[in-house]
């Protein structure tokens, strides 16, 4: 049995659209199949211009001198097509949709009933009409597809075209995030599987479906704040709807609080705050002036601040007066993210600890801490 995926990401392998292909793709082969991909970015199709040449005067050809009579007979001896892409304003970017209008050579002109509506018949009976969705979003919430699923509904409603199941991601850009592939593995697993049910029984199990049409983001709010401090990271004006830092600017000022001494070990959230001056990246920091917080409210006495100022940071017990980010956090998280066995990403927006002030410096602190 033969799959092909024919990939509609501008961006190719390195998109997240192709982290759920190889996913799928691994499936099918361990349940027997050869698999294949095509990259439309690195192909050149034209627009369908509506001549209907390939309907009249070149039947089953079209007018262009360009890649897709290859793709086409690739998709003809393939056993199971999979349409692979981002989605872009709830349906298919501009690639996946010149290859789909690009397959028109494949019906003939005729109207005839086809199951419970009327469509054009299939000029070649090669195709064996199997076929399954794969999508991935920015947005977390997967209503988000509906558009882009109702397409494809529509595109396999004839009684010969099946659509085995989709796999529509949302807050994909998750799949790619170094440090979470632990916490995505369970959805990439029922990737694997689908491909394997596909190959097995021809569409996805139950069970496999229903695993897929869970949220990779449950907290839609927590995961917009981090992708609205990431662009606002990078210099993307936000609108004040969307800002994530406090509208104060906060300065290091005098410390309030009483200088921690060296720490002890890692046990506890002091020796890991006292810790932070160590691992601290003066270069990384640059002209960064900001105080971090920490609430501890499970250990005493649980208030602990460092000081970032002119590539220097200390380390207190106390309360600043004015932090730029305060970071609420049961002991046992943090020092669980400190020795990488948590996903700071995953913590968050599983709110198992919170935040107030500036996102932006808790993006940073993997990186103005890299020992923590």
């Amino acid at each position: 049995m033969k799959v092909l995926a024919i990939n509609g990401s501008p961006n190719g392998t390195a998109g997240n659209t192709e982290v759920l292909v190889r996913a799928f793709l691994e499936g099918a082969s361990e349940a027997g199949a050869t698999t294949d991909s095509i990259y439309l970015n690195e192909k050149t199709i034209h627009h369908c211009i509506g001549c209907f040449s390939c309907w009249t005067k070149t039947p089953g050809v079209c007018v262009h001198d360009d890649d897709m009579p290859e793709i086409l007979e690739q998709v003809k001896t393939a056993d199971v097509l999979v349409y692979a892409m981002p989605l872009y304003i709830y349906t298919m970017p501009g690639l996946m949709k010149d290859f789909v209008d690009r397959c028109l050579p494949f019906a003939h002109a005729a109207i005839v009933k086809r199951g419970d509506h009327y469509g054009h018949p299939t000029r070649w009976e090669e195709r064996g009409g199997t076929s399954v969705l794969i999508s991935n979003a920015g947005f977390p919430e997967l209503h988000h597809f509906d558009g882009l699923k109702r397409t494809f509904e529509l595109l396999h409603a004839a009684p010969e075209a099946v659509l085995a199941g989709t796999i529509c991601c949302g807050a994909g850009p998750l799949l790619r995030i170094p440090g979470m592939e632990a916490d995505v593995r369970w959805y990439l697993d029922a990737v694997r599987q689908a491909g394997r049910d596909v190959i097995t029984s021809g569409q996805f199990a139950p069970e496999t479906q229903a695993t897929l049409d869970r949220p990779l983001a449950p907290d839609p709010g927590a995961y917009a704040e981090m992708v609205n401090a990431y662009w606002e990271g990078i210099g993307v004006e936000m609108p004040a709807a969307a800002k994530t830092a406090p509208t104060f600017s906060p300065t290091v000022g005098a410390a309030l609080g009483d200088p921690l001494p060296p720490p002890a070990g890692r046990e506890t959230m002091a020796d890991l705050v006292a810790g932070m001056p160590l691992a601290f990246s003066a270069e990384t920091a640059g002209d960064l002036a900001a105080v971090i917080q920490f609430d501890v409210a499970d250990e005493t006495p649980g208030a602990y601040f460092v000081t970032i100022e002119g590539g220097r940071c200390t380390a207190y017990a106390g309360t600043h007066s004015s932090p730029a980010l305060t970071i609420h956090t049961p002991a046992d998280v943090w020092l669980k993210i400190s020795r990488g066995e948590l996903s700071g990403t995953t913590a968050f927006m599983g709110k198992q600890f919170s935040i107030t002030g500036d996102m932006n410096i808790l993006l940073k602190l993997g990186s103005l801490f890299s020992a923590e």
